[in-house]
């Protein structure tokens, strides 16, 4: 136990600022595990939305000194990874739903004589041309040198 005022102090202030620490880093920990259960449901539109989140809060949690900047880094490619991994097996269903919705609507759309388009001729305008008028003369240095007296 100290018994400096300033050690007395220095014991209070590392207290609270380690129950901050643990606030932020636990709120770091249920942001992680929020993103983790949307990703491990399969729920791609939850993901992307919490995607910004998370990676916003692994870098706040750096500025704020809770983890290191590697750290942080490993965490947000990891979490890209996870989502990117995500879209790709989620990708294949809607492109299947777009194929069949193009194969709909040709079959449905009715044929019609297409007209040809004649292409419109782009006009250019002439460069006005430059007058070969003198320009003024720069005006000189009005001011006036003074000799040092000897």
């Amino acid at each position: 136990m100290p018994n400096i005022k300033s050690a007395k102090k220095r014991v209070d202030v590392n207290e609270k600022n380690r129950a901050i620490n643990k606030a932020y880093k636990s709120e770091l920990a249920t942001g992680l595990k929020k993103y983790n259960a949307a990703i491990a449901s399969g729920d791609l539109e939850v993901a992307k939305s919490l995607l910004n989140a998370t990676v916003s809060l692994v870098d706040e949690s750096v500025t704020r000194g809770i983890i290191h900047k590697n750290k942080a880094d490993r965490k947000k490619a990891d979490i890209n990874a996870k989502f990117n991994a995500l879209a790709q097996t989620a990708k294949p269903a809607k492109v299947e739903k777009k194929v069949a919705k193009k194969e709909e609507a040709k079959v449905e759309a009715p044929v019609e004589a297409t007209e040809e388009v004649k292409p419109v001729k782009k006009t250019t305008r002439k460069k006005a041309e430059t007058s070969t008028e003198e320009k003024p003369a720069k005006k000189t240095s009005t001011r006036k040198t003074t000799k040092k007296a000897e």
